[in-house]
């Protein structure tokens, strides 16, 4: 019995070693961190399903991406044996998140403009596309061979590519305000706001497969768009100092011919067959991305504005210190002033930015000073929407307190009470119930306005809408299930703050 207990204990602790050892090997291995969008088919697109082609979004837990992205990381990363790590980053915020050390490259069908090389550098290419123009089958434009026959249409295009620079070519053409995403410039072509888009072939291919009313017009050759060789090929971005990254990622890319790059695309092009899925089954396939957008939703809305409204207190109370010239010592006359000239500036601050950029600002910036491992898109966006909120409340309870009889403190003063202690115990109950409307209402803004954190890769509701959009580039039925998840989570919020406000008016009622 000894003799099978000690072999029992030599095989475990055997075993043990070895995957201790296996492990350490692969920690070894130093990463990969691609930066990609993640709503962009067929290059790549958000998936709710494990396969052999799918791969975990590290920035996002729970969502997979797939597409032509996806299976060149995968390819690149298991030649130059690194382990690779996948962020899902909003197409703006990609080379911002590449310089701040967020991301070591750049895979998502980005053209190696002379305007992006200025900012980053690019390997060799790594696809070679062709340049088409997408129209309604049933428009004047569907049988055009030569870019002449688009002469004074309506062109839009995705706003800081390529193709918004190319639209010019045509002649006495209405150029449109570009469109941050393909989603909006397939619903813009369909709702009959623009003629035409322009787009590389791949990515027209899935439109079209997800959008049978479209079709694709391409060139005669000689009769198209007049494009650089860099207008027509995507290429791998990196930082400038970064030099045998590019080297190693360059010789990675030799190793891989252009008949596997194909496939590649026609395979990703495959995959991506969204076109059936009518309102229940888009529901029932990515009810899952659904549910994890609204818990983000949830969490950046309750948290934030608990927080903002704590840390709100901290600021109103600066803001409404009184100066007295006669009795407070110099010192503390001082401090009164500055504390207050402080609070005034965060506020005006806060309250006079967009949240967007406070969010750009402040997430990309603390990279580029340190790297925190705490400093993920969620933390970095629910910091910023209590400090935005606080800046609100702060002045919702200040005016709030205006209307509060100043015998009340005064009286609290006079029987001992310290400034903080009446605002705690006197004005401060007060002036929140007074205020409890205004700050429901705070809470509804947040359910909404936290969408724009999607700029830096918090996947709230917005964002994992956007994700199937780019997914099935479909705009309108997405976004129809989005509305109606913010109705019911604004409704719900909008009956107990009512019912709180009735709550309280009952006390005072009984009280009087």
């Amino acid at each position: 019995m000894k003799k099978i207990l000690t072999l029992i204990i030599i095989l475990i602790m055997s075993i043990t070693l070895f995957a201790c050892t296996e492990q350490t090997n692969n920690d070894l291995r130093e990463d990969l961190v691609v930066g990609l969008e993640a709503a962009y088919a067929p290059f790549n697109w958000t998936v709710t399903n494990i396969s052999d082609y799918s791969y975990p979004i590290s920035n996002q837990p729970g969502s997979h991406v797939d597409g032509y992205d996806v299976q060149m990381s995968k390819a690149l990363a298991d030649i130059m044996n690194r382990n690779l790590v996948i962020k899902a980053i909003e197409w703006d915020g990609l080379i911002p998140a590449l310089n701040s050390g967020e991301i070591d490259v750049i895979i998502a069908g980005m053209s190696p403009t002379s305007e992006r090389q200025l900012q980053i550098n690019f390997s060799d290419e790594y696809y070679r596309s062709e340049i088409v123009m997408v129209v309604k089958q049933s428009s004047i434009y569907a049988n055009a061979t030569k870019l002449s026959d688009f002469n004074g249409s309506s062109v839009v295009a995705q706003r800081g590519t390529l193709y918004d620079d190319l639209i010019p070519q045509i002649e006495n053409v209405v150029h449109q305000i570009p469109l941050d995403a393909y989603s909006n410039l397939v619903a813009s072509v369909i709702t009959n706001v623009s003629d035409a888009f322009v787009a590389e072939l791949p990515v027209a291919e899935s439109v079209v497969k997800s959008n049978p009313s479209l079709a694709i017009v391409k060139f005669d050759e000689g009769f198209g768009f007049t494009s650089a060789e860099e207008d027509i090929t995507v290429s791998v971005g990196m930082r400038k100092t970064d030099t045998d990254l590019l080297n190693e990622i360059n010789s990675a890319l030799s190793q891989i011919s252009v008949e596997t790059r194909n496939e590649m695309m026609l395979q990703a092009v495959d995959r991506n067959n969204e076109s059936d899925l009518n309102l229940f089954g888009l529901i029932m396939k990515y009810l899952s991305l659904f549910v994890q957008g609204v818990g983000i939703t949830l969490l950046l809305a309750i948290a934030g504005t608990f927080g903002g409204f704590m840390l709100s207190l901290v600021f109103v109370a600066a803001r409404t210190q009184v100066v007295d010239i006669k009795r407070d010592s110099f010192i503390k006359v001082m401090i009164k002033r500055i504390t207050n000239g402080l609070a005034t500036v965060y506020i005006v601050l806060f309250r006079g930015t967009p949240m967007i950029v406070q969010a750009m600002i402040f997430y990309y910036g603390v990279k580029l000073i340190t790297n925190l491992t705490w400093w993920t898109p969620l933390s970095a966006g629910l910091i910023i929407v209590i400090l935005n909120t606080s800046a609100y409340i702060a002045e919702i309870l200040r005016g709030s307190m205006n209307a509060i009889d100043k015998g009340q403190m005064e009286a609290a003063r006079s029987l001992g009470f310290s400034r903080i202690k009446s605002l705690i115990y006197i004005v401060y109950p007060q002036a929140i119930k007074n205020a409890l409307p205004a700050i429901g209402n705070e809470f509804i803004v947040n359910l909404k306005d936290t969408a724009v954190l999607s700029v830096i890769g918090v996947l709230d509701l917005f964002n994992a809408t956007r994700q199937v959009v780019g997914a099935t580039y479909d705009t309108v039925t997405p976004f129809i299930i989005t509305a109606i998840i913010y109705l019911v989570l604004t409704g719900i919020t909008s009956i107990a703050v009512n019912h709180l406000e009735n709550r309280q008016r009952g006390k005072d009622m009984k009280h009087a």
